[in-house]
């Protein structure tokens, strides 16, 4: 006996059609790139500036050693330069060339600190 009326089945399609099988899974992998795209255009502009975050902090860290250094040198004599491990440089923010001992002992001193292109510069007096 044949039923009088017929079932449909929204999520559970023929799986002797393949075509219907084949249209399901592009529907679904295009929703999973959707999402993953839409997440991807709202953190990576927070990566970007995590980045840029750290290339600050590494440039200001080089600048205050720098300044460290003339403190020790101007304390102590003189002593060894300190050495970036991150690939980070100073230079003396005055002259603009690299810092030697005597550059210590003026009555201003400005380091500028060098990382990834960003520069950032701290200055003291004495």
């Amino acid at each position: 006996m044949k039923p009088k009326h017929k079932t449909f089945k929204l999520f559970a399609p023929n799986l002797d059609n393949d075509g219907q099988a084949i249209v399901i899974a592009v529907l679904i992998a295009g929703v999973l790139l959707s999402i993953t795209l839409a997440l991807s255009l709202i953190f990576a502009p927070k990566i970007r500036a995590s980045s840029e975050i750290k290339k600050s902090s590494a440039a200001i860290y080089a600048a205050e050693s720098a300044i460290e250094w003339c403190l020790y040198v101007n304390r102590r004599g003189a002593i060894a330069q300190p050495v970036m491990s991150n690939g980070a440089s100073f230079i003396n923010g005055i002259t603009n060339q690299p810092f030697v001992s005597a550059d210590c002992s003026a009555a201003t001193i400005k380091a500028i600190g060098t990382y990834a292109s960003i520069s950032r510069s701290f200055e003291i007096s004495f």
